[in-house]
């Protein structure tokens, strides 16, 4: 699965071109507005039309580069996209001459074509970093998008089957039967099956070992090879309750009260830290064996979860194990398949890339973390993939989409992938918590 980052090449030269056909259908459609004298357009063009800076402003384009410096050869730090917010703190060399640049808080810079002033409007605000939706699917191929909420309206497009697909929240739309899109389409309640997204949350500042039922499993009294006959003395633990480990022998894993078939758990366990991360350094360990990952502070782990890595049968849906960087954060996009794959999943949320098209991000469409799922991405529950997002540095600033933290400058955040044929770290060693003593069960 990838998701889409635009080219800083190509994307540019697109805009452009759409920039100069509205144009120039404006000019067919409203000549007046271009019949204007030329005393009068040079009237207009002396009047500076940006407030003094500071001010607030909006991408106003479909996308908007950020570059480290005020101008195109600088590297870029961020990816913007319509209806982001951002704060301009000057200009470069000032506000009122040609093709200024925007210089950003709490940094790079933008060309001031690309922003205006003020807050995003109505539009802008369906797909600016702010915007919050809720998301369904095509089950069948065709599925028609329409201009208005109205079955007898203009068909703008339609989508294929099993896309996953992003509406904005519309209390009044959803009462009559329909959704909106957040380009501004609209489709049929009753043309979807809309998701419930997991809710599903990792555990924080776990204490190792620790199992996570991976499904709904009744426990084993000691001495026992099966759960007990009778229903009242069966004790059952839930999918996604997570256990203190008190041992291991062979196929079992010991918990308090008896133990659990191990093929029904994930076992979380701390590693080394990597070679090369410091003590005050930020890193992610994903076991694919175990599907789970865990955050780390240095030598102390903060956080660990299930997820969901991509489907091991394929290399083309592998998750690659080794050693990565976060090499970009983004708050919501889109992300497809290969172009044989007519896999599409929109607005995903969090996605933080490290390995080409791969990333960790939320899943919105899935409830089954701790096995394999996806198209070789990491899927997270959107709780989970959230916290992770706040965490890693660098922070993504109030009102942005992305920021490219191999760019950006300041710590960047390792990810180490291991497999259970390869790894990448070095397991420590496990350290049981005392097992309650119990009395063991008559055969």
């Amino acid at each position: 699965m990838e998701a889409e980052l635009p080219s800083a090449k190509t994307w540019p030269v697109r805009i452009l071109l759409a920039t100069a056909t509205a144009t120039a259908l404006l000019a067919l459609t409203a000549p007046q507005v271009f019949g204007a004298t030329k005393s009068a357009r040079a009237v207009k063009t002396a009047v500076n039309p940006w407030p003094t800076p500071p001010f607030a402003a909006w991408i106003k384009s479909d996308f908007g580069y950020v570059r480290d410096k005020p101008t195109h050869a600088s590297k870029l730090v961020a990816l913007l996209r319509l209806g982001d917010s951002v704060k301009v703190v000057g200009c470069a060399p000032s506000c009122d001459v040609a093709h200024p640049w925007a210089l950003l808080e709490p940094r790079g810079a933008v060309p001031l074509s690309h922003l205006r002033a003020g807050e995003p409007d109505a539009v802008a605000k369906m797909t600016g970093s702010s915007a919050t939706y809720f998301y369904g699917r095509t089950p069948r191929a065709r599925t028609p998008v329409f201009a208005k909420p109205d079955a007898n309206s203009k068909v703008i497009r339609k989508e294929k089957a099993e896309f996953r697909l992003a509406f904005v929240p519309n209390a009044y739309l959803s009462e009559m039967g329909w959704v909106q899109r957040p380009d501004g389409g609209y489709m049929r309640k009753a043309d979807l099956k809309l998701f419930t997204p997991s809710t599903f949350v990792g555990q924080k500042d776990p204490e190792t070992p620790l199992a996570f039922v991976r499904r709904k499993v009744a426990l084993r009294l000691p001495g026992q090879r099966k759960p007990p006959k009778i229903a009242d003395q069966i004790t059952w633990h839930a999918r996604y309750d997570r256990l203190p480990v008190h041992g291991l022998r062979g196929d079992k894993v010991e918990v308090k009260g008896g133990w659990l078939p191990k093929s029904l758990v994930r076992i979380v366990n701390a590693v080394e830290r990597p070679q090369g991360v410091s003590t005050s350094d930020r890193w992610l360990h994903v076991d694919l064996g175990q599907q789970f990952i865990s955050a780390y502070e240095g030598d102390k782990m903060v956080y660990a979860t299930l997820v969901s890595t991509g489907k091991s049968g394929r290399a083309s849906t592998r998750t690659h194990t080794g050693r990565f960087e976060l090499y970009g954060k983004t708050v919501h996009g889109s992300m497809r398949g290969k172009p044989w794959d007519d896999y599409y999943a929109e607005e995903v949320p969090y996605v933080m890339h490290f390995d080409g098209g791969r990333a960790l991000h939320g899943a919105y469409w899935h409830d089954q973390f701790g096995i394999e799922k996806s198209h070789g991405c990491i899927n997270l529950s959107p709780a989970d993939a959230a916290w992770i997002f706040a965490w890693a540095t660098p922070a993504v600033p109030a009102g942005w989409h992305n920021v490219l933290p191999t760019n950006w400058g300041g710590p960047v955040v390792t990810v180490m992938v291991d497999s259970p044929n390869k790894r990448e770290t070095k397991p420590r060693k496990l350290a049981f918590a005392p097992l309650p003593q119990l009395a063991v069960a008559k055969r």
